[in-house]
């Protein structure tokens, strides 16, 4: 019982944020503009350095709807297709990523950016990185209770 729970709330977890994330991505996708403004890496002159199409959200969206498959995939819901290997793998990949996204580019995102005074890069560091390490350490956690 205390395995199963170990590993139920770790996979709810980071399920539930990757589909609200996807969810946020979707709407923007389509216009919306609700915490918009510092989510995108800017330089010290405060010009963003990404500028994503509509075609670029949708996908980082539909990416982070198939995060959110991949992790719950590790509850078994998906066996009668798929081996549930092929999902802790995954999941072990997913933590490789978030803790290298936490780590960041050494400039823009990440712990060790240097460009720390714009209103994205005061967003990454006090939600972001921290988010991209919880969801990192969560999905380690995750594929070592296999």
């Amino acid at each position: 019982m205390k395995k199963y729970l170990a590993l139920t709330f770790p996979i709810v977890i980071n399920t539930s944020i990757f589909l609200l994330l996807s969810i946020l991505h979707f709407y923007w996708a389509i216009g919306g503009q609700l915490w918009s403004a510092d989510v995108l890496p800017t330089n010290s002159s405060g010009l963003k350095i990404m500028n994503p199409s509509i075609m670029g959200t949708l996908i980082i969206a539909i990416g982070l709807l198939l995060l959110a498959l991949i992790t719950i995939g590790n509850k078994g819901l998906f066996d009668k297709y798929i081996n549930r290997k092929y999902f802790r793998y995954g999941t072990l990949v997913i933590a490789i990523v978030f803790f290298l996204r936490a780590i960041g580019d050494f400039k823009f995102v990440g712990f060790f950016k240097t460009i720390t005074q714009t209103g994205f890069a005061i967003n990454d560091t006090q939600i972001f990185s921290p988010l991209c390490l919880f969801v990192a350490l969560l999905s380690l956690t995750i594929f070592l209770n296999k």
